[in-house]
C-alpha cells in the first residue's frame, strides 16, 4: 500500500541514487547517557558493515556463546551500512573475570558495564554522513527546502524501511491477520513488524492530511503535546506560550500510533484522525482484534547540524544530520531529494 505523502516544503525537485555502497551511508547510535561503570551487562560499542543488527546478535551470540535473547539492542540499523550502534550482553558474575574472545566479523570500538540490559529506543540519537550519488542538479528550489528544514525541521514520517522492500507489509499483514491460523504461525518478531506497518501507515496518513490542510507552522486546536527529547505528552488548550513554545522546539503536536486508550485529542486534530480512521476500516478492525495499545508520536523533529554539501564536478550530495531515535534518514531526504530505486 503505496500513498503519496504531502510534505511541508513541497515536493522534491531532483533525483538521486542512495546506498551505492555500503560506505556510502554511515550512522552512529548515541546513547546519551554514559554505562554506570559496573552490573552484568556489557555494553559494546560495535562497527559492523554488511551485516543487519539480527545478523550481528546472532554472530555475538555465537562469539561469546550466549543465546540471542541474552542480548540487548537500542535500534535496528542498515545492512548495507557501515554502522556504530550499542549492544548489551548478559554475562553476570563476570565482571572481574572477563575474557573478550577473537571476532574477526565486526569491531568493538567501546565497552563497559551496566547494570540494566539495553531496551529498543534507549539511545538519545543517531549521526549520519551520507553521500547521495548520480544528483540530477541541485537547484535554489533544493536549497530552500533545505533551509526550511534547518530552521522548521521535518515532518516525522515512518521512513519506507517499515512497509518492506516491496512495500507490500501492509498488504501482507492484512491477509495474514486475517487467518488465524497464520496468524498463530508469525514469530513474535513478525508479528510485532507488520503490526508496525499497519499503525505506521495511519500514522503517515494523519500526518500528510494535517501537512495538506496547512497545519504545519503551528499546532492546532485539540493537539496533545510531546515534549522535546522525551516521551512526555500533556494536554493543553492552544494559547500563545504553546505557540511560542512549538516554534522554539520545546514540543511538538503529537498524533496516535492507533490502538487501545484515550489520546485526549479534541476538535480539529481529533477530527483529522478520525477522518483517517473511517477511510481505513479493515485497518483498524484488524488493529482492535489483535489489542494494539495507543501510543502518540511527534509529528515533527528537529534537524540537528544539517550539512548538505553539493560537489557538482562528482554529481553527489554528501549529507550529515544528527536525528532523534525513532526517525528515519530516508524521510529527511525525502524532503528535498528522490532517491526511490525505479529500475
Amino acid at each position: 500500500m503505496n500513498c503519496v505523502l504531502a510534505y511541508p516544503y513541497g515536493s522534491a525537485l531532483t533525483t538521486g541514487r542512495l546506498k551505492e555502497q555500503a560506505a556510502d551511508f554511515k550512522v552512529t547510535e548515541n546513547l546519551g547517557f554514559e554505562p554506570s561503570g559496573e552490573g552484568e551487562h556489557l555494553f559494546l560499542l560495535v562497527k559492523k558493515a554488511g551485516m543487519s543488527t539480527h545478523e550481528l546478535i546472532d554472530a555475538i551470540a555465537r562469539d561469546f556463546k550466549l543465546k540471542p535473547r541474552d542480548i540487548g539492542y537500542s535500534g535496528l540499523k542498515d545492512k548495507l551500512a557501515v554502522t556504530q550502534q550499542w549492544l548489551s550482553l548478559h554475562l553476570p558474575g563476570q565482571m572481574h573475570q572477563f575474557n573478550m574472545p577473537e571476532i574477526d566479523a565486526y569491531t568493538i570500538l567501546q565497552q563497559s558495564w551496566h547494570h540494566r540490559k539495553l531496551k529498543p529506543g534507549t539511545h538519545r540519537t543517531n549521526s549520519f554522513e551520507v553521500i547521495v550519488r548520480n544528483l540530477e542538479g541541485f537547484t535554489e528550489d533544493t536549497e530552500r527546502q533545505i533551509n526550511a528544514i534547518k530552521s522548521a525541521g521535518m515532518a516525522n514520517y515512518f521512513g519506507q524501511q517499515r512497509f518492506g522492500e516491496r512495500l507490500d507489509n501492509v498488504s501482507r499483514a492484512l491477509q495474514i491477520f486475517s487467518n488465524p491460523r497464520k496468524t498463530r504461525k508469525l514469530s513474535r518478531n513478525k508479528k510485532g513488524i507488520y503490526l508496525s506497518s499497519l499503525r505506521s501507515h495511519l500514522f503517515n496518513q494523519i500526518l500528510s492530511s494535517r501537512i495538506d490542510s496547512g497545519y504545519w507552522q503551528e499546532p492546532i486546536e485539540g493537539d496533545v503535546y510531546m515534549l522535546s527529547g522525551s516521551q512526555s505528552i500533556f494536554y493543553e488548550a492552544l494559547n500563545d506560550d504553546i505557540r511560542n513554545r512549538y516554534k522554539s522546539f520545546d514540543l511538538s503536536s503529537s498524533a496516535s500510533l492507533f490502538g487501545d486508550g484515550n489520546s485526549k485529542l479534541a476538535d480539529k486534530a481529533q477530527a483529522i484522525e478520525e477522518q483517517v480512521f473511517s477511510g481505513h476500516p479493515e485497518i483498524v478492525d484488524c488493529l482492535r482484534r489483535l489489542k494494539a495499545k495507543l501510543q502518540m508520536r511527534p509529528v515533527r523533529v528537529a534537524v540537528e547540524d544539517l550539512n548538505v554539501e553539493y560537489q557538482e564536478k562528482e554529481k553527489t550530495l554528501l549529507i550529515k544530520a544528527t536525528l532523534p531515535s525513532g526517525s528515519y534518514f530516508t524521510t529527511l531526504l525525502d524532503h528535498f531529494i528522490d532517491t526511490r530505486d525505479r529500475s
